[in-house]
């Protein structure tokens, strides 16, 4: 299991754009997860689903981007040590069980964060 994970949701918008979570896992050297809808729609194969339907995992930092917390997605991920939410939308529910949130857009957020991690490894 990874210390680290990197989730990304329906909020990415498209296939293509969920290489930005490729991308911050591979700069914090993390796992990758997904919401049911970014597997569903075949963004990432079936074993990336966190949630009732797919695995629960518990890393000791979840980073939830453009997820917006349906309950299912919440039974897989909950008991990670600190959950930190990416949303543009102030009421996702995903904010009820983050330790940390930030309202925002993700394409501006992440590669932020893609570049602080890069920076720490270098």
């Amino acid at each position: 299991m990874a210390v680290i994970f990197g989730a990304g949701g329906r909020g990415l918008g498209s296939k293509e754009k969920f290489q930005l979570i490729l991308d911050l896992a591979s700069a914090l050297g993390a796992g990758v997860g997904a919401s049911r809808p970014v597997t569903d729609g075949g963004w990432l194969p079936k074993e990336h689903q966190i949630g009732s339907s797919g695995q629960t995992v518990t890393p000791r930092l979840y980073i939830a981007c453009g997820i917006s917390g349906a309950i299912q997605h919440l039974v897989g991920m909950s008991n990670s040590g600190c959950i930190v939410a990416i949303n543009k939308d102030p009421f996702a529910p995903i904010f009820r069980v983050a330790d940390f949130g930030i309202v925002g857009d993700v394409f501006q957020v992440v590669p932020k964060l893609i570049e602080i991690a890069r920076e720490m490894r270098s």
